[in-house]
């Protein structure tokens, strides 16, 4: 099941979001864990400021200015857009991609897997969404 967020980016394998829909603290620590060693965190940070409820300005969003623009404009995410990709979705791809490479060498298989799922398969699912309805909305 697929539940893409603004960013596009699938809340459906995202740790951070699965872990505070249906695992709670423990699950939340383990995503923690992960974070700090993919360097998104700090060893200090608390666990409940990492909780995600789905995609909201107050979510400690890596991409707000990504899901600004998309707010703005009234659409589910940049895929459905005329002007795509734009240099904001670029910026927000390349982070993605410098965040894999750094994933590939600290996490497990089963790690990257999920990964992937999550974060890593966003270009394609902007681009089949712009093949389908880019600029006829």
């Amino acid at each position: 099941m697929d539940m893409n967020g603004i960013c596009g980016d699938n809340c459906a394998y995202c740790p951070r979001y699965t872990a505070t829909q249906h695992g709670g603290k423990i699950e939340l620590e383990k995503v923690k864990e992960l974070w700090v060693r993919l360097g998104l965190r700090d060893p200090d940070f608390n666990i409940k400021e990492m909780a995600c409820h789905g995609c909201t300005p107050e979510n400690n969003c890596a991409y707000p200015e990504l899901y600004k623009c998309v707010s703005e404009k009234a659409h589910e995410n940049c895929g459905f857009y005329d002007e795509y990709p734009c240099k904001l979705l670029d910026k927000s791809l390349d982070k993605s991609e410098k965040l894999k490479s750094l994933s590939a060498k600290v996490c497990t298989r089963e790690e990257m897997d999920m990964l992937n799922k999550a974060f890593f398969s966003k270009k394609e699912y902007f681009d089949s969404i712009h093949q389908k309805y880019g600029g006829k909305l």
